[in-house]
């Protein structure tokens, strides 16, 4: 099997019904939007549980962001719903423990050697509410497993992150330096809605306070393009020759090699070379990958999952990275600058005109047309010509041998043919032709 590109994107996220308030739901995807718009049941999709009417519409209320693959982001999904059993949680740091569903039934007997079977205790799982889901996620961000991950929140409602800023306050464990949150709410204007109705009596809106959020994030590679350029242009031009750490030879076409993403700087390193200088700098000491650092050259911070995105989307994107640096097609445009002047200055000054002057141009063009000029010498039309030209029998053809009218030609059909036979081309140079044997 290939292998794969780290993914553009990919969440978990938090979902609260508008009309229960009480009724939480948590997934992962690597498409908010479209996944939002799938537990709605605005598009097919979904999960089970969301499929109620009675709790939609959902609200997506905050999102973790920067898992280095869905493999990742579906474990924290799994811990982030099962808070009281996962074994990601140490159990004297559990916040919530496990209770047993109900009395426990007496177990069958084995039919070999008459022993009963053990039946494995089955737990209930906690009630979902707010804070025990933003207790248990900053827990989780907190743990061994998750805490050196490349992680960010996102809250996109403002008393969702008013609640998450009341807990972090009073617990005593903070997060990791460099730890990333977001406001996504701030430059959205709350609707003027009254909160003690429901979603549906408010009425249907053009679209949801959410979506508006979801549609200014970024699911795809479009953010790594000047970086993937970059690269893939100091490699062509062969710029990239030395490591700049241990300044050993660099091979484009082999190694695997990150550049640093700043427009000014050529710094390119071995990923081990430069995975070994971060991880240095960093407290505590002991681990393999780094979380962010600062460049050799230019001293700019940047995030070690950035570098290794490029670098996986450059080497093993294939098809992603042709559709990515493939150029838009650009439209050819005929029309030139005096036709479209002319054009212009046409269509102002017929807007210009007034109404009188309108109708004067429509009847000279009308005069204009062939079968309305006449000539002095010319018969005049004979009375109720409408009804004769309307007359089916009327448009019968005139005999061209004798040029006399047929028996249900008009008058004014017979003087129109006879004006056409007038119409004689003749070539000059045929009385001289010599006849042929």
């Amino acid at each position: 099997m290939d292998p794969k590109p780290i993914p553009a994107f990919y969440c978990c996220y938090l979902l609260r019904s508008k009309d229960m308030g009480r009724s939480f739901y948590i997934g992962s995807t690597p498409n908010p939007r479209r996944r939002l718009a799938q537990h709605n049941g605005k598009t097919n999709g979904g999960a089970f549980r969301t499929r109620r009417d009675i709790h939609r519409p959902w609200d997506m209320t905050c999102i973790v962001t920067g898992f280095p693959s869905n493999i990742a982001a579906l474990q924290f999904e799994w811990a982030w719903q099962n808070f009281h059993t996962t074994k990601k949680i140490p159990h004297d740091q559990r916040l919530n423990k496990p209770r047993e569903a109900g009395k426990r039934k007496k177990s069958n007997l084995s039919p070999t050697n008459g022993d009963e079977h053990k039946k494995r205790k089955k737990l209930k799982r906690p009630q979902l509410t707010l804070s025990n889901s933003l207790s248990n996620l900053h827990l989780l961000l907190r743990v061994p497993s998750f805490k050196r991950w490349p992680l960010a929140v996102r809250f996109l409602c403002s008393d969702v992150y008013t609640a998450w800023q009341k807990y972090s306050e009073e617990n005593d464990s903070k997060l990791r330096d460099g730890f990333r949150v977001f406001r996504d709410f701030d430059d959205l204007a709350e609707p003027n809605v009254n909160p003690k109705l429901p979603a549906s009596a408010v009425g249907e809106k053009k679209e949801s306070p959410t979506m508006t959020i979801l549609e200014k994030i970024d699911a795809t590679y479009s953010g790594l393009k000047p970086h993937i350029a970059k690269s893939l242009a100091l490699a062509a031009e062969m710029r990239i020759q030395h490591c700049s750490i241990c300044q050993n030879l660099l091979d484009p076409e082999t190694s695997m090699f990150l550049v640093c993403p700043s427009e000014q700087c050529s710094a390119a390193y071995h990923m081990a070379c430069l995975a070994r200088k971060w991880t240095e700098n960093q407290q505590p000491t002991g681990f393999l990958l780094p979380v962010s650092g600062n460049c050799v050259q230019c001293s700019r911070e940047h995030q070690w999952i950035d570098l290794v995105k490029e670098m996986s989307i450059r080497q093993r994107g294939g098809k992603d990275l042709a559709k990515l640096m493939k150029e838009p097609r650009k439209r050819k445009c005929k029309v030139t600058e005096t036709s479209a002047s002319s054009k212009d200055s046409s269509t102002n000054e017929t807007a210009d005109r007034p109404l009188n002057d309108l109708q004067d141009i429509l009847e000279d063009s009308l005069m204009d047309v062939d079968f309305l000029v006449t000539d002095a010498n010319d018969d005049p039309l004979p009375d109720g010509w409408q009804e004769l030209l309307d007359d089916d029998d009327s448009m019968s053809v005139t005999s061209t041998e004798s040029g006399i009218p047929s028996r249900n030609a008009s008058p004014v059909q017979s003087k129109w043919q006879r004006q056409k036979l007038e119409i004689v081309i003749e070539d000059s140079e045929w009385d001289s032709a010599e006849a042929l044997d």
